[in-house]
């Protein structure tokens, strides 16, 4: 196992070969190694102009921000994550409700055509892109830009108050917390239902200092009568039968399904093990959820403490 200060100490010590052969693996494996846990190398002729004494000075090695990786082990054995800490509750300047629509945040540039790249599911209701390490974004084809658009703003505005937005890293050991789409979650969930629902293969978390806060921005669902009709269901409201004729017979029936409605729910929740904890906000047909950005980023300011002390003293599971 290496720390970041550690790796960089060895790549401007020696080339890059030298390193790799230390740990039994390729120079190109090692320079992604370097480029996980934002390590500077030394360019190309760095070594022979060093024996001129006309190599350029190292570059400093920068300063590790929250969810940045800090060990490597080839064995995949890291330290224990460190415990968060609570957050100072200083005062800073007011964000804004939305970002500039040129400003397009690094966790949704290019989405979008990994979501449309999708899964054929049996149902064809929600996407279920091939590519796991997304932005935790769960909707239909019918809503996905709307849920880019919605997490850009949200993610931005978190950005703004400096809380950085990222995917977990792997040596901190955050999970993911499942998600239940259904608007009505009074009924048992059937396997078929959270079957159909995609998952990311890490979460999506803010950093408010070095608190994570998992953040899952879900479309959600509601439980609707259907009409089966050539292979497909179709609202049964929106359903007009063909027109009689002699021996006609209609070979469509109704049933109940759970369906897009086209509303969204943001999920903030707790992805350290053992604490349970969570904030919804959901959209109603007369509430969107883009002009409370505002709210909820303060709410998770607010939040980042409380989570922080239920981490360090590992209390019984609540939930918000």
């Amino acid at each position: 196992m290496i720390s970041r200060e550690e790796l960089y100490q060895l790549v401007w010590s020696k080339p890059m070969t030298k390193v790799a052969e230390q740990f039994g693996v390729s120079g190109s494996y090692m320079t992604r190694v370097c480029t996980m846990l934002n390590v500077p190398r030394p360019g190309v002729g760095y070594w022979a102009k060093l024996a001129f004494d006309k190599a350029p000075p190292p570059i400093p090695l920068p300063e590790a921000r929250p969810g940045d990786t800090l060990f490597w082990s080839q064995d995949g054995q890291l330290p224990p994550p460190q415990k968060p800490q609570a957050p100072r509750r200083a005062r800073k300047k007011p964000v804004h409700a939305t970002a500039p629509k040129e400003a397009t945040h690094e966790m949704i540039r290019g989405a979008k055509a990994h979501f449309e790249h999708t899964r054929s599911s049996y149902d064809r209701l929600y996407l279920k892109p091939y590519k796991r390490l997304l932005v935790d974004i769960i909707s239909s084809a019918t809503c996905l830009d709307k849920a880019l658009g919605f997490a850009n703003d949200l993610f931005n505005a978190l950005e703004a108050r400096a809380h950085r937005v990222t995917l977990a890293p792997r040596d901190q050991k955050l999970q993911y917390t499942s998600t239940d789409e259904r608007e009505d979650q009074t009924k048992e969930r059937s396997y078929y239902q959270s079957y159909r629902i995609w998952s990311p293969d890490r979460p999506t978390v803010v950093y408010v200092g070095s608190v994570a806060i998992g953040l899952s921005i879900i479309e959600t669902s509601e439980e609707v009568t259907v009409r089966y009709v050539n292979g497909e269901y179709v609202h049964d409201s929106d359903y007009t039968p063909p027109a009689r004729r002699r021996n006609f017979v209609d070979h469509s029936w109704t049933t109940t399904k759970e369906l897009p409605t086209g509303r969204l729910r943001l999920k903030a929740y707790s992805p350290y093990p053992r604490v349970n904890w969570n904030l919804e906000w959901t959209e109603t047909p007369n509430a969107q959820l883009l002009p409370k950005i505002h709210s909820i980023v303060r709410t998770l300011e607010l939040a980042a403490a409380d989570l922080a002390e239920m981490v360090a003293d590992d209390r019984p599971p609540r939930t918000g």
